[in-house]
């Protein structure tokens, strides 16, 4: 939890989860629309404020409609991508069908009148290395997709047919049910959700607030039914109603001229109906005098605890010029010393906090103060809520503070100044949301810029933070003293509401005393001055280079010469056997990596308010320093990190509470997704040594602070330190930065072998169907997952990998239109590459209430059509997939993070291919129909002996009966499906297994590091 984030309301998105398995979703197609154009000229704008590094251009139109379009003109982008906002969300639902905003988002992509078939507009983004989205919040449905910029006409007028002519094809619409259904059974046991839904759930009973926006087969199919309710036509009445041209805005972002994009724009949607609505608005506030003065008691999925006092608040959005919300979080959601979080960290009771606002909708915000806490927290809760309300009297008492505005008003002009670009359709979906809130020449700047310094609007907002206007959420798996409760509707979560206790009362009637523990921020030391950026002479480098190599330090610099902003991201790899020679030493680094962090936070948390962080992670081989941000005063961040590393003296109170919250993750593994099992256990049987959750617990108990002060100096004394600093940092200024690392750790070297070392791959057995069974562990989840995985070769055969990669750019959209749109398996659905050292393969990886055999055997048939698929393909599309793929691979970084994390990538696997983008973009071109259908022939086909398959299946231990009945065939071929297969069952089965198997080849330079070397290096 950090503070001063503006918290917004969880929205119902596709697909969702892991970034990395995020297939493209919702997806149908549509062609050229007619040349109709309007019958006047749109009227436009240009004055709009944008970021000095900004070198796009921007247009803001109003078409005849009334549609707003802002055309973006970029002519170095190599993606193009367009966003269009629908300010109606799921607070519009007809009260008697929950979920109907969401279900229209689902069938509105499924085909249009010129073009019906309704994964056309998948089929031609994936063909063009593209993807598309969607997601309904509670006002406002945005829809969005990328691909090359090249094809951007094309994909832009598919996508405006579906807003001009959308079929909502009958017979999509139980299927798309079906997916609704699916992805709201995927969040059943999120804890996140089951909290969003439980404060709608005891808000005002009038208010729209209350309803469900994520719906399911219940409210979408059997309560109308049971109403004897049409569906489709109150899904069509709905659409009819609020999918209106004036309330919509959309965003183009395209290479093309503004005059180029204003003539697409004014062709192919001014055809948008324009029914001259109101926006959707929502009279009052969800919580009420009746909903207030009271706390609820919730259990979660996972070991949570947290404090959670909600205000109802204004929509603060209108006041965007003096951000009043913005002055308020700053000072309630600090933790450097004198902060609310200081004191209870004191104390014992908490861990982190955050506050900010809540997003709501039109006429209603929540300001929202959230407490991570301990154990000791929970039983103090009552003690906690009088002390933040302590914090808030002493922030009225001070008076409005123009310095303390000033600062956040420079740090977040600072942060806008240096905005950088970003991929662009989250750039796009994320500006066409701005459209609604703000005025034309902020729509780029109103969320970040603070104009004006208003004391008497902060005031009016401080006024809503009373001891009478809130209401607390308490989490915690037990309560003293509570024994029943009650269960929520759409999630089954458990739940008390009661009145305050007396005790609370009583001391919320008089908190004009504060703790003298308590008092606001210092200035920050850590805002940058010097902005100065060298620009280089010379050709552009596409790799790092060696600045300084010994037997203890090899460090990497790269100027940037793209991107020009004041900032730098530096690693430091310290590479120490001993962190994970064992679960113990495992443990014993991660607590104490957690205990430096804690250690530092009052300290760092100043730069981090001033865009300059730092984090300290654990892996195989050690751990790894991260600095990110403003350059100016990165050395002095660094200097005060390594100085604690060294010098660290463990608190045993701070210890117990450190303790307690990795106890806590490693226990709360057990309740993440299924799917998220599936694929750690495939990493654990193909990864040489990986320690399991179930390990590292078994270790921690009976690790004392003693431990750790013995333990640390010991992994700091022998270890290798491999950095990389890339930005705005000359090679003198990353010299510094290695040798202050050097200078306090002043280690003795690792043996050449250790220092080579990686972590190496188990390579399966080829000609066997190995299948790895385990149960969820959440008895609750009523889904099950499997990883389906087929290991082809060694990572760094370019032949091999370029094949590979094009087998899966030309599976991904048919396996996504068949295992999820079609066979409807479950709405997680995924198929891609697994790449570790020495190994690649292609996985697929699917989250169902199916038997996880039942997937088995339909991943097998999906596979087996795939040959024909490749065969039958026109060469035109066959190489269609490889221009689409070589540019996805050739695709050019956005920002210096995205530039950074792929040096650093290259250098942390130790293969130092900083060219392989180039070289497989190459090697893929060169791929022949034959040669990738013997590809398939030997590694993919289910027939094939030289195949090396392994799945893991993880099974819930509630698996309802499938809708309809197996077919004999079918149900003998699932049944089939283990007794076939080498099946591994438990931990010895899986430490035999992986004894059988051999081990690939360790991670080697592709390219010999002399070539990398500077001449004058140290």
């Amino acid at each position: 939890y950090r503070h001063n984030v503006l918290l917004s309301s969880m929205a119902h998105s596709h697909p969702d989860v892991l970034p990395a398995l995020a297939p493209p979703a919702y997806e149908s197609e549509s062609p050229v629309i007619g040349t109709l154009s309007a019958s006047s000229p749109p009227s436009s704008f240009e004055s709009i404020t944008k970021p000095d590094q900004d070198d796009r251009s921007y247009r803001l139109l109003t078409l005849e409609n009334k549609l707003q379009v802002l055309l973006v003109s970029d002519p170095s982008t190599d993606k193009a991508s367009a966003a269009l906002d629908v300010h109606v969300g799921h607070l519009s639902d007809p009260d008697h069908v929950a979920g109907l905003a969401h279900f229209c988002e689902h069938l509105l992509f499924m085909g249009n009148e010129k073009y019906p078939v309704e994964n056309e507009y998948s089929a031609y983004l994936s063909q063009h290395g593209g993807h598309s989205n969607a997601y309904t919040a509670a006002d406002h449905t945005c829809y969005y997709f990328e691909l090359a910029s090249e094809h951007f006409e094309g994909a832009l007028d598919r996508f405006a047919q579906f807003f001009i002519t959308p079929l909502f094809d009958p017979s999509c619409t139980e299927r798309e049910m079906k997916a609704v259904d699916s992805e709201n059974k995927k969040n059943l046991q999120s804890d996140n959700w089951r909290m969003y839904q439980l404060e709608k759930d005891l808000c005002n009973p009038a208010h729209p607030y209350v309803k469900f926006g994520t719906g399911s087969l219940e409210t979408l199919r059997d309560i109308p039914i049971a109403r004897g309710l049409d569906i489709r036509k109150i899904l069509l009445e709905f659409h009819a109603k609020y999918y209106s041209a004036n309330i919509m805005k959309l965003v183009l972002l395209g290479k093309e001229s503004l005059d180029e994009q204003e003539k697409w724009a004014v062709k192919m949607f001014s055809r948008v109906k324009n029914k001259d609505i109101d926006i959707p608005a929502f009279e009052g506030h969800p919580l009420t005098k009746a909903e207030l003065g009271k706390e609820i008691l919730m259990k979660p999925v996972k070991e949570l605890r947290l404090l959670e006092i909600t205000f109802p608040f204004p929509d603060t959005r209108k006041l965007y010029k003096s951000q009043p919300s913005k002055y308020l979080a700053h000072l309630i959601g600090h933790e450097g010393a004198g902060s609310i979080l200081s004191l209870l960290k004191a104390k014992g009771w908490a861990i982190g906090l955050s506050a900010g606002v809540s997003v709501g909708s039109i006429n209603f915000d929540f300001f929202k103060i959230s407490v991570d806490l301990t154990i000791a927290g929970v039983a103090h809760y009552e003690e906690i809520i009088p002390i933040i309300f302590q914090y808030i009297t002493m922030i009225k008492a001070d008076g409005m503070q123009e310095w303390i505005f000033q600062e956040c008003k420079q740090l977040a002009a600072i942060s806008f100044r240096f905005k950088e670009k970003s991929p662009p359709s989250s750039y796009a979906s994320r500006v066409a949301g701005n459209m609604h809130q703000y005025e034309p020449q902020d729509i780029l700047s109103g969320p970040y810029l603070m104009y004006n310094y208003d004391p008497k609007v902060i005031s009016m907002c401080l006024d809503y933070l009373r001891p009478d206007n809130f209401r607390a959420t308490v989490v915690s798996p037990a309560f003293d003293g509570v024994t029943e409760f009650q269960k929520a509707k759409w999630y089954g979560t458990e739940y008390v509401v009661r009145e305050f206790p007396d005790v609370l009362k009583k001391a919320l009637s008089n908190t004009t005393d504060h703790d003298p523990e308590l008092f606001l921020p210092s200035p920050n030391e850590f805002i940058p001055e010097n902005f100065d950026v060298r620009r280089s002479e010379g050709a552009f480098l596409p790799h790092a280079q060696i600045i300084k190599e010994d037997d203890v330090v090899r460090m990497w610099h790269k100027k940037d010469d793209t991107f020009w902003v004041p900032k730098a991201n530096v690693w430091f790899q310290l590479k120490s056997p001993l962190s994970y020679v064992s679960p113990r030493a495992c443990v014993l680094a991660r607590i104490y990596t957690d205990l430096l962090k804690d250690a530092l936070n009052e300290f760092s948390y100043y730069a981090e308010v001033a865009d300059l962080s730092y984090d300290l992670e654990n892996n195989t081989d050690g751990m790894v320093l991260i600095l990110a941000g403003y350059n100016d005063k990165l050395a002095t961040l660094l200097h005060k990190i390594v100085d604690k590393m060294t010098n660290l003296t463990v608190d045993p109170q701070r210890f117990k509470f450190i303790a307690e919250l990795v106890c806590r993750s490693y226990k709360n593994w057990a309740m993440e997704s299924p799917h998220q099992h599936a694929m750690y256990h495939v990493s654990y049987l193909t990864q040489e040594k990986l320690w399991t959750h179930e390990e590292k617990l078994l270790e921690l108990d009976g690790i004392t602070p003693q431990d750790i002060e013995h333990f640390y100096p010991q992994m700091l004394q022998r270890m290798h330190i491999e950095g990389l600093a890339h930005g705005n940092i000359e090679p003198a200024k990353a010299l510094e930065l290695v040798k202050i690392v050097q200078d306090a750790f002043r280690p003795k070297p690792l043996p050449a072998f250790q220092r080579a070392q990686t972590m190496r791959t188990q390579l399966i057995t080829p000609g066997i169907s190995y299948i790895h069974t385990r149960e969820v562990p959440n008895a609750e989840n009523v889904n099950s997952a499997i990883e389906y995985y087929l290991q082809v070769g060694d990572f760094t055969d370019v032949t091999l990998r370029a094949q590979l990669n094009l087998f899966s750019q030309i599976a991904n959209e048919p396996a996504f239109n068949e295992l999820r749109t079609k066979e409807q398996l479950g709405y997680m659905v995924f198929s891609g590459l697994r790449k570790s050292t020495g190994a690649m393969g292609f996985r697929v990886i699917i989250q169902s209430e199916r038997d996880p055999s039942y997937l088995e055997t339909r991943i097998d048939a999906f596979l087996v059509g795939m040959r024909a698929v490749v065969a039958d393909s026109s060469d035109e599309d066959f190489k269609k997939h490889q221009t689409a793929l070589a540019a996805r691979m050739l695709e050019k970084d956005k920002n210096l993070g995205q530039e950074s994390h792929r040096l650093w990538t290259h250098v942390a696997s130790r293969y130092y291919n900083f060219r392989q983008h180039a070289t497989d973009a190459q090697a893929v071109c060169q791929v022949t129909r034959k040669e990738l259908l013997d590809f398939y022939d030997l590694h993919i086909d289910p027939k094939a002996r030289t195949r090396c398959k392994l799945s893991v299946h993880v099974k819930a231990q509630k698996v309802p009966p499938p809708a309809v009945p197996l077919e004999e065939d079918v149900r003998r071929r699932v049944d089939a499906v283990l007794v076939d297969a080498k099946v591994v069952v438990g931990e010895e089965d899986v430490a035999d297994v992986k004894a059988s198997w051999a081990l690939s080849k360790a991670a080697v330079p592709v390219t010999p590091l002399s070539e990398f070397k500077v001449k004058s290096s140290g």
